[in-house]
């Protein structure tokens, strides 16, 4: 029984960078390849495995207004809980990118 449990432990593991990616529409998708790709002038590769790695912690409302703040277009003001959030993802983006530009 303990062997099962491991087994589908690691399953559920395994499924979860897909599932986390899927939470973000393609439209999401497409718009952090063209800022990672575009401002950030890194690879399409190294793009798409960051997206991939920052899809498993960061929400979609997160990575959009990430994305939004990026492109100059937050220009409402921030609850410290946003900023929080916001630092965050920053954070989360620039870790993935590190680790996939390697």
């Amino acid at each position: 029984m303990r062997k099962a449990i491991i087994a589908a432990t690691l399953f559920a593991a395994s499924t979860l960078p897909a599932a986390a990616l899927e939470a973000y529409s393609a439209a999401e998708q497409q718009q952090f390849l063209d800022w990672c790709t575009g401002k950030r002038g890194a690879s399409e590769g190294v793009c798409s495995c960051t997206l991939k790695q920052v899809a498993q912690t960061v929400p979609a409302t997160a990575l959009a207004g990430f994305l939004a703040q990026q492109a100059g277009g937050g220009g409402m003001s921030f609850s410290s809980l946003a900023t929080t959030t916001a630092a965050t993802t920053a954070a989360s983006v620039t870790q993935a990118l590190a680790t996939c530009g390697k």
